[in-house]
């Protein structure tokens, strides 16, 4: 069992309805600071049909203004089975460490950013999410669908910095706006229970100017590497916007080789590792071998690669631990389906 608690502090002006496995929306350039939006239609959907399109892609851009961006509310997704709430302190090892101004905007941390979108009907949200391809960004499942049905509205600001004073420090590599988005098969099979073995997804992200030709995403925020099977015994770095620290606004790193099988679970595809992060840092890359430094050792030696990406916490606050679903071919088959939507996405 499971539950996503939802904290909004700005009402929504503007609502889509989506419904399937895969979303698409036509290209759009840079976001602007348009306090209101036009009416944007989606496309109507039959049940069972796997892609909705947006006929007014340029609202996005028009929609994320400052305000809505700070009036976004964290989604919270627990664990509220017997097991989740009554398991108690979890005695599991991690550090946590604020990202100083600044070294948001340098490699390998600004591969990660914000991730925005809207719930129709409900109001504003945010997550965290990381580049992962060219023009593909991996999140939660749970940031992309409800396991009933899509959000909209998804805007990712790599690097991003709420502690700056004005909007372009506070975006220091842009806003980009949302092509497609596909969540796998499992997690709508699975209405989005929790602990879940396949709580990710993988947004396509327009091509934006700077001032001179389009610049695919990665351009300006790195990417990171991923692996498959690696999360069941490894040392991962979660980055991520949690909201009980900073209000959001400043990236927080948690190390953490400490780790276990969730109690009560028994997929064997979804693994928990000790931190103090919550709401907010959902979607937020698990990255092994983290850095620019030394060459690492151990068994699994690729740099700055993504094994999972942050799912749920437990609403007992004493536990301590943040769960993720270890990538499989489950990952690769909507990976490869993303890469293959366009030329140049991977």
């Amino acid at each position: 069992m499971f539950r996503f608690t939802k904290r909004r502090t700005l009402p929504i002006l503007v609502g889509l309805s989506t419904v399937g496995v895969l979303l698409s929306q036509g290209s759009v350039d840079a976001m602007t600071s348009e306090d209101q939006v036009g009416s944007s239609a989606v496309a109507a959907a039959a049940p069972g049909d796997t892609i909705a399109t947006n006929s007014d892609p340029e609202a996005t851009a028009k929609y994320w203004t400052a305000a809505r961006t700070l009036g976004a509310a964290e989604l919270v997704p627990t664990r509220t089975d017997a097991n989740g709430a009554s398991y108690g302190t979890s005695a599991l090892d991690f550090t946590r460490s604020r990202i100083d101004k600044g070294v948001n905007k340098l490699a390998p941390y600004k591969t990660t950013g914000k991730l925005f979108f809207t719930e129709p009907g409900i109001g504003d949200f945010q997550c965290s999410a990381s580049t992962i391809a060219k023009r593909i960004v991996i999140t939660a499942a749970h940031c992309v669908n409800s396991g009933h049905g899509f959000y909209t509205n998804w805007a990712f600001i790599p690097g991003y910095d709420g502690s700056q004073a004005t909007l372009a420090k506070q975006r220091p590599f842009g806003t980009w706006t949302w092509s497609s988005a596909e969540i796998p098969v499992n997690w709508l099979n699975t209405n989005g229970s929790l602990p879940n073995g396949t709580d990710y997804a993988a947004i396509v992200f327009n091509d934006q100017s700077f001032g001179g030709a389009p610049l695919q995403l990665y351009k300006k925020s790195g990417l990171y590497a991923f692996a498959l099977g690696h999360l069941f015994d490894t040392h991962v770095t979660m980055l991520g916007y949690p909201c009980n620290f900073d209000s959001c606004n400043i990236m927080q790193r948690v190390d953490s080789g400490d780790h276990r099988v969730p109690p009560g679970y028994s997929g064997g595809d979804v693994y928990e590792y000790g931190s103090d992060m919550t709401g907010g840092s959902s979607g937020g890359p698990w990255v092994e071998n983290f850095g620019t430094g030394a060459a690492p050792q151990g068994n699994w030696t690729v740099r700055n690669t993504v094994v999972g990406v942050t799912s749920y916490i437990y609403n007992d606050p004493n536990v301590l631990v943040e769960g993720a679903s270890q990538l499989d071919s489950r990952w690769t088959a909507i990976y490869n389906s993303r890469c293959a939507a366009n030329p140049g996405n991977c």
